[in-house]
């Protein structure tokens, strides 16, 4: 009885530690961030990992790489979300120029994308990672890079102004979305899902705050898209 008094106190003790450190746990991610802009690059993967690792506790995870998007709500907890892609993204950094760490920055990358994939900041992070990569052609890592950039589309399920037109499970937008898959096969197509990701997303976003203007923008779409699924057998990107 003594034993399991002991255990439940410790229990407790250590839940109290965890609601603790999970309170302060943004102020250690903005440390990291602040070191991270200062080049105190070991100082920032100091304060990410505890940042990270204060997250897998509180989710009685292990493995501060083993986050995933469905721990969190994609509505009340985006801001956290952001914050936590954002960090894989600088631990990658960190990592990128260090042969003895290409496996953390491998790991750290592939984070990243599952945390920008579906997400409202999606074509944020895209964009960021597009300029790097543009910015930085001579990284050991640029294929990785590269291929990380190209992943963000693959695997998004987003189809923008189909949803806002017809809703997520729509035949239109499914067919849609299956057609965005068949042009990112090719260079061409590729090109036009990135030039439509970057126009789109804010074009929907200001829309759903102006009602009069999603009405304009639905009724100018609606035909155009349906006659779009109804021939997107058409290989016209290829």
């Amino acid at each position: 009885m003594i034993a399991k008094d002991q255990t439940d106190k410790e229990k407790k003790r250590r839940q109290v530690a965890l609601q603790k450190k999970y309170s302060q746990r943004i102020t250690i991610a903005r440390q990291g961030r602040d070191a991270f802009g200062a080049k105190d690059f070991l100082t920032a993967s100091k304060k990410y990992n505890e940042y990270l690792s204060i997250l897998a506790n509180f989710y009685d995870l292990e493995d501060p790489f083993a986050l995933s998007p469905t721990l969190f709500d994609s509505k009340k907890d985006v801001t956290e979300m952001l914050l936590i892609s954002h960090v894989y993204w600088d631990i990658a950094r960190i990592n990128e120029m260090t042969p003895k760490l290409q496996k953390n920055f491998t790991k750290a990358v592939t984070l990243f994308v599952k945390f920008t994939v579906n997400q409202p900041f999606q074509v944020l992070n895209a964009e960021m990672l597009r300029k790097y990569n543009k910015k930085n052609k001579n990284s050991p890592c640029i294929v990785q890079l590269n291929q990380a950039y190209q992943q963000i589309f693959v695997q998004s399920k987003k189809c923008f102004i189909a949803t806002l037109c017809y809703g997520e499970g729509h035949p239109t937008t499914l067919t849609l979305r299956s057609f965005k898959q068949d042009l990112l096969s090719t260079k061409s197509g590729f090109l036009f899902v990135e030039v439509y990701y970057r126009i789109s997303s804010p074009l929907t976003l200001y829309c759903e705050e102006h009602k009069l203007l999603r009405v304009l923008l639905v009724s100018i779409a609606k035909p155009f898209l349906s006659l779009l699924a109804k021939t997107s057998s058409l290989s016209i990107f290829r």
